[in-house]
């Protein structure tokens, strides 16, 4: 079994590169050369059969030959060569592989092949395995990659999964004021994945920021058993791209067609705290402000400008953002108003005017935030601030730049400040400074926006439960019934479930539909009847899918004689009319409910489809006939869904507007459909086989529910 401990990586003592190559120009020739001039401390040993020294270092035929024990291998030979090294590696017990070397599953094939024994040989020697095909692994110590330069060292660590994406993140460092605790590819991800090394660069004292660029999550259950303790203690940003497999496939339900192609991750990101980056210039700029900046207490900013118009776009910017505007006191607006001029406007944003000089930035900035000695602590409700600055005559950006840094470092160490200095030549330097100073400036207030943005959503998941701490409901059900269900569907070759299937498992988790139960006999017809009351009889047969079109369906069944009747007659036209050699079970008996009796119904639709990696999506909105017309749905995973989560997901449809009642309507109750909302989670955590599900409609009354039409699918 492999080890998890994967330190090695970062802090080797000694390093073998096998394929070191005296060639400048070969992957071999730079991989050494960066690790000699990285300034790496510990041993150096070049593996080539055909040379006996590599860059003025001693070589050896094979890593057998190395006297000492090495903790890390780099592989820059042909793929076809790897595995019989990897074996010597694992005789020499080599703690962790770097395979740089392609040509594995990447170019499927015998590719596949050959990936699938290097993993073998990676457990079986207890040898952990980054790539294959990857740029390598640089850290604070090394430089184990084929990348040009070394990074400059600083709070990031940069995990991707392409190489080129990562050498061209790197390439775009070199012009700004962070660095890297390490710079991590990913490649194939034939053993470590992004959650490996998260999870130890969470406990890692170099890191502030972990950064991510993903194509694909492999393993959807370890990260979200890990990432919601890792984003506890360091913020993680991960730009995702390409789209999920569970929105790539076609969906044969109501939900599976509804959930977009990137919902999981969306889900998944938010519940386990990781800020989603949507552009690589989202990833750095977050990246940046989390490193520089402290996270703050609430919600509730200043914008500072000293031109109208940029004013109004930052103020249509934190509208988009959902960022709130600070409030100020009587005393901190009687001050504002006694040192600017009469024509700038004091109230939240604040315009200080196009001929404001730095002194009058400084005295604005000092003022909301209670730094002037004239105002009471209790006053001060401004947790950050926006200050823009557009180059005028008087404005000296340079200047301005420096008082922000200073009253920013000296007094405001636990609320941010963020810049915009919009312009270029006349607030270049003035930019610069800032950056330099760890202060965050962007080109345009919305970007500026944007980051605060980050901020305040990290404020808000330190602050919420952890996921650890949940109270999670559980329902007494009756769970081995339903596996009976589940039993008899496989064994008749099926994986939908018959509507009367569906009924009874819905009775065993507490939910409720119209009692629906299979009649065989006219006979059993009759007694069901007398159990159901008022009844609708129905063909059941997987071969008849519109039962309507073979006289499948008979309403209104009030005694038994009828039902008697209806069961002969049902059965006949299926014979009839249905599809030849159609196996049918029987006829369904269900209870008729008299919907018209209600003074209130609002039609819903609730469902589930799962997600290859994350497991099952819960969906609820409008429903009926017109579900996927009006398409007015929210998701939510069913991982740890708690009670919370049913309000929240309820509340993010148009729906709920209605179910708590318009123009003088009752409510709905709510608190039903929240319990219909946690079984429903219940029972598709419990059985990993139910791949799709769907509820359309649920009927909402004023006081209960009813679950009308349901569909179940499960895996063969």
């Amino acid at each position: 079994m492999a080890t998890n401990d994967i330190s090695f990586f970062f802090n080797p003592k000694s390093i073998a590169v096998i394929g070191a190559s005296s060639t400048k120009g070969k992957v071999g020739n730079t991989v050494l050369n960066n690790i000699i001039n990285s300034g790496y401390k510990g041993k150096i040993f070049p593996i080539n059969p055909r040379a006996d020294t590599v860059c003025d270092l001693p070589c050896f035929k094979s890593i057998l030959d190395v006297k000492d024990n090495i903790d890390v291998a780099i592989f820059v030979i042909p793929g076809k060569f790897v595995n019989k090294a990897a074996e010597e590696c694992g005789k020499k017990k080599v703690k962790g592989l770097i395979v740089i070397s392609a040509g594995f599953k990447e170019i499927g094939g015998e590719g596949v092949e050959r990936e699938e024994q290097l993993i073998k040989i990676g457990k079986k020697y207890n040898m952990r395995i980054l790539g294959p095909n990857c740029l390598g692994f640089i850290g604070l110590n090394y430089n184990g990659s084929f990348a040009a330069e070394t990074p400059k060292k600083g709070g990031i660590a940069m995990i991707s999964q392409s190489g080129a994406m990562l050498t061209g993140m790197m390439d775009y460092s070199m012009t700004q004021a962070f660095g890297f605790s390490c710079n991590i590819s990913l490649g194939n991800k034939a053993d470590l994945g992004a959650v490996d090394f998260i999870k130890f660069l969470a406990e890692d004292d170099n890191t502030s920021v972990i950064l991510c660029y993903l194509e694909s999550i492999n393993d959807g259950q370890k990260f979200l058993e890990i990432l919601p303790k890792a984003t506890r203690k360091k913020p993680i940003v991960i730009l995702k791209s390409g789209v999920s497999e569970a929105g790539a496939r076609a969906a044969s339900s109501h939900t599976g067609a509804l959930a977009g192609a990137d919902i999981a991750y969306d889900l998944t990101f938010e519940k386990c705290g990781v800020i989603r980056a949507k552009t690589i210039e989202d990833l750095f700029d977050f990246g940046e402000v989390f490193l520089y900046q402290p996270v703050p207490k609430n919600n509730s900013f200043a914008i500072i400008t000293n031109a109208g118009g940029p004013g109004i776009v930052a103020t249509d910017a934190f509208e988009r953002e959902n960022l709130k505007f600070a409030g100020f006191s009587e005393s901190i607006l009687h001050a504002l108003r006694a040192k600017l001029p009469l024509e700038a406007s004091i109230f939240n944003p604040i315009d200080i005017v196009g001929d404001a000089a730095p002194d009058r930035y400084e005295f604005t900035i000092k003022t909301i935030f209670g730094l002037n000695g004239k105002v009471e602590s209790n006053e001060i409700t401004t947790e950050g601030a926006l200050v823009i600055v557009t180059p005028q005559a008087q404005t000296n950006p340079s200047e301005v730049a420096r008082i922000i840094h200073d009253i920013s470092s000296k007094h405001l160490k636990e609320k941010p400040i963020v810049c915009s200095f919009i312009g270029g030549k006349n607030i270049f330097d003035g930019r610069e400074y800032l950056k330099k100073n760890h202060i965050p400036c962007y080109h345009f207030p919305d970007r500026a926006a944007h980051s605060l943005k980050t901020l305040v959503k990290r404020c808000k998941y330190l602050r919420s439960t952890s996921l650890d701490e949940l109270v999670i409901p559980a329902f007494e059900v009756k769970k081995e019934r339903v596996k009976e269900i589940f039993s008899k569907v496989r064994e008749d070759g099926r994986t939908v479930l018959l509507s009367y299937e569906t009924s009874e498992v819905f009775d065993y988790y507490g939910i409720k539909s119209p009692t629906s139960r299979l009649a065989q006999t006219p006979k059993q017809a009759m007694k069901l009847l007398s159990e159901t009351g008022k009844s609708v009889m129905k063909i059941v047969s997987p071969h008849i899918i519109h039962k309507t079109d073979v006289g499948g369906i008979l309403l209104n069944i009030e005694t038994e004689q009828d039902a008697f009747e209806a069961y002969i007659q049902i059965v006949n036209n299926a014979k009839k009319f249905g599809p030849q050699n159609a196996k049918i079970y029987g006829v369904e008996v269900q209870e008729m409910i008299d919907f018209k009796a209600e003074p209130k119904v609002n039609e819903i639709i609730i469902g589930m489809s799962r997600d290859p990696q994350f497991g099952p999506l819960l969906m609820f909105g409008t429903g009926g006939i017109y579900a996927n017309f009006m398409q007015d749905v929210a998701f939510a995973l069913a991982y740890k869904f708690t009670k919370e989560d049913a309000k929240i997901l309820i509340e993010g449809t148009k729906i709920y507007n209605l179910l708590q009642g318009v123009r003088g309507e009752s409510q709905s109750d709510i608190e039903a459909i929240i319990n219909v909302l946690l079984r429903l989670s219940q029972l598709v955590n419990d059985f990993p086989e139910i791949v799709e599900l769907d509820i359309n409609p649920l009927l909402a009354f004023i006081k209960g529910y009813s679950a009308v039409d349901i569909k179940i699918t499960i895996k063969r």
